[in-house]
This record gives C-alpha cells, structure tokens and sequence, in this order.
C-alpha cells in the first residue's frame, strides 16, 4: 500500500451496541418505546428488538414489548414483515439487502406509529490483517497486537464501526467499541493499530469491517460523547435518534467484511 494513513486505537470508551446493556445513567423521560433495528447479511438479514422504558437505562429497559407490527420496505417496493420470535424480537431471514437501496423501517405499537429509513452502502473490504508483539509500556501489557489494513473509497462518505473477536467470542467492553468516519482519510490507504487488545499465542482473532449510514453514525457517535464526557453522570441530552415519533434508538442498514488471523509466534 502506498500512501498509509494510521489510526492507533488504545482506549475508546463507546456504547457496546446492542449485544448487551449498558449501565448509563442518561436523563429521565417519560416511558417511551426504545427501538434497535439492524439490517444486514450478518448474521441475521434483519432484526428488530422493541422495548420500553423510563429512565433510558433505568430499571425497566428491560421490558419487552410483544404484539407489534413490524415492516421492512425497500426503495424498489419491496415489503417484508418481520415476525416475533421471542419477546419483544422481531425477525425476517426472507430479506436479501442489496447495497445502494433504501430500506424503510415501520413499527406499530401501542397505538402510535414509528417510521425510519437508512440505506446500505457499499461493503469496504478489508485487504489484510498482521500482528506484531508488543512488549508493553506503562498500563499496557505485553503481547501480540493485530494491525487492520483497508482502503476508503474516494467518491463516498464512509462511517466505520469495527467489532473484534477472539476465539468467537465478540469482544464487548466499552474499550472495545470502535468507531470513526473518514472526514479526514477520505480515498486514503489506511491502518488501524488495535493497540487496545493484547492476543497470545494461538488465539483465533477475527475483525469485522461494518460499513454503517450516517445515521446509525451518529446515534454511537452521541453514546461516546456522553460517555466520554462525565461517565455515571446525568447527561445533558439523550441520543440522538433517527427513529420517528418521539421514539429512542435506531434503525440501521449497514454492510460488512470479515478477516481472520491464528496469532503463531
């Protein structure tokens, strides 16, 4: 690769995303309905988790909510219907995405009707992965670091989110959300040091490159912001959402690729 731009992650205190639950103190509110949708070919072609609470990530986040109507409508007139499988999860495996189209989200609940759309760009692919050891310094320790290499497409506005697994098991601390844009990398050759995760001998580390819309982009975007700011603290607004109606949450179509390493000495 020529010209290589590099991005050295260390730590990055982020949402976790939707696998599990983060103990956030945000603002109060009245009950509303929390929506997390995804749409892709992995691993499932789409899902919508419905919920309810007070406090965004107060006591009864958990609270599921069953019984809705729940559609996906592409761009090209398509329309599927996603079935509950367990409570408050809704899913389909008759949608094939196909990047380039829009994909509108609805949802009826509880009387109220929830709208929202994204589209799924391009998959970037990623060109390799290597690892080095590391012998450590200060508060990081010794070990093997997995260097990412890709290149951003020049003609598009390109937002990144990265999810490491080690041995299959996804990596889901608040350290190990990633996120970025390339405002400033834009057509360039890049690396990512993933200096923040220290592998041994014989683990099986896989990186998977999510290409996401802008508006899932800023949904994260906002959770670093108010985690970063004052972690446990009240926080001075809720995320941002690109759902209708009041709702919180997001809906996002978003685009993949996936390399794998055995770390060897």
């Amino acid at each position: 690769m020529n010209k290589i731009k590099y991005i050295f992650i260390v730590l990055l205190f982020a949402i976790q995303g939707c696998e599990k639950v983060i103990n956030v103190d945000l603002n109060d509110a009245n009950p509303a309905i929390v929506i997390e949708g995804n749409l892709s070919e992995f691993p499932i072609p789409a899902e919508v988790k419905l919920s309810k609470t007070g406090n965004y990530f107060g006591d009864s986040f958990n609270e599921k909510i069953s019984g809705a109507s729940v559609s996906i409508k592409s761009s090209l007139g398509e329309s599927y219907r996603l079935y509950e499988i367990d409570d408050g999860v809704y899913k389909s495996f008759e949608i094939a995405p196909r990047e380039g189209i829009l994909y509108k989200l609805r949802v009826e609940a509880g009387g109220e009707v929830y709208e929202a759309s994204s589209r799924l760009n391009p998959m970037v692919a990623i060109d390799s992965l290597n690892y080095y050891f590391d012998k450590g310094f200060a508060f990081l320790k010794e070990g093997y670091v997995v260097r990412l290499y890709f290149s951003d497409p020049l003609k598009l506005k390109n937002y990144y989110r990265i999810k490491i697994y080690e041995n299959d098991t996804l990596l889901n601390n608040f350290d190990d959300f990633i996120l970025f844009d390339d405002r400033l990398l834009n057509g360039q050759a890049i690396e990512v040091n993933l200096r923040g995760n220290i592998f041994d001998i014989s683990d099986t580390v896989s990186i998977q490159l999510i290409s996401l819309d802008e508006g899932a982009y800023k949904y994260y975007n906002a959770f670093q912001d108010l985690i970063n700011v004052n972690p446990g603290s009240a926080a001075p607004a809720n995320p941002t959402s690109n759902i209708s109606n009041g709702a919180l949450g997001y809906f996002s179509a978003w685009s993949s690729d996936t390399k794998t390493v055995i770390i060897k000495k």
